[in-house]
């Protein structure tokens, strides 16, 4: 329907839910506590908030050296061993913050994000961190 938002309020649920401000419940995993209701920005998940403080808070302030060590620790971090693109792509992201690459490096965060993202919601959302 022209000037309707219907659409826009039935895509900006979905949105929330994938972006992590809702836990929809095909997104839960490992039970049904606390941490099943993880993903809003006052109380993320375990590898969201661990993503934020080693990889997106040191991205945010330009500080390449800690992003490359956050990516070279979330190579280890893998919970599935089908996610055999994980640390080769943490380490190409890492190896790109080195150099100084930050185009290189937001590629392969969104790599990861692509091929992984839904998958480890869906499977390990609540998984604690290391």
């Amino acid at each position: 329907m022209k000037g309707s938002t219907m659409g826009w309020v039935a895509v900006g649920a979905v949105g929330l839910a994938v972006l992590g401000g809702v836990a929809a419940p095909e997104a839960r995993a490992e039970g049904a506590g606390a941490g099943a209701q993880c993903g809003s920005k006052d109380n993320p998940c375990p590898m969201q908030k661990w993503m934020r403080t080693h990889v997106g808070n040191p991205m945010s302030a330009k500080d390449m050296e800690a992003v490359a060590t956050g990516l070279d620790k979330a190579a280890a971090l893998s919970p599935d061993p089908s996610f055999t693109e994980w640390a080769p792509i943490s380490k190409a992201g890492a190896d790109a913050a080195r150099k100084g690459d930050l185009a290189g490096t937001k590629a392969s965060c969104k790599n990861c994000h692509d091929k992984y993202k839904n998958a480890y919601r869906e499977k390990y959302r609540t998984k604690a961190m290391p």
